[in-house]
């Protein structure tokens, strides 16, 4: 049987994982910009309806499903970031106009695609 993605994205954020991956310490990851991570910030939707909350706080991104737990996005590029604790990454994507247009999350062999909110 099949889950619905929506379903898969809120149990896993706001589980523990099943193996405790290994913590990153604060400062870990690839140093980007306030700017840079200010552009990422807003809401974006799933297919599903899922909802994805972005925000600052400080030198990282953190990142919370609708009706989830909040976990931190550590920077493995200027585009690509690791959850803290966590076996999913996260993707932010451009359009033509080079804004970013949505999300990749990459979790369980799955990739959802959400799309920033205006």
């Amino acid at each position: 049987m099949r889950l619905p993605a929506r379903f898969l994205l809120a149990a896993a954020m706001s589980a523990a994982p099943l193996h405790a991956a290994p913590q990153t310490a604060p400062g870990q990851g690839v140093l980007i910009s306030q700017d840079t991570l200010d552009g990422y910030t807003g809401r974006y939707v799933t297919p599903d309806k899922l909802a994805l909350r972005v925000w600052r706080e400080g030198n990282v991104l953190k990142l919370q499903p609708e009706g989830g737990s909040t976990t931190t996005l550590i920077a493995d590029s200027e585009t690509t970031f690791h959850t803290d604790g966590q076996a999913a990454r996260v993707e932010f994507a451009f359009d033509a106009a080079d804004r970013v247009s949505h999300l990749l999350l990459v979790q369980g062999g799955a990739t959802v695609k959400a799309l920033r909110q205006q």
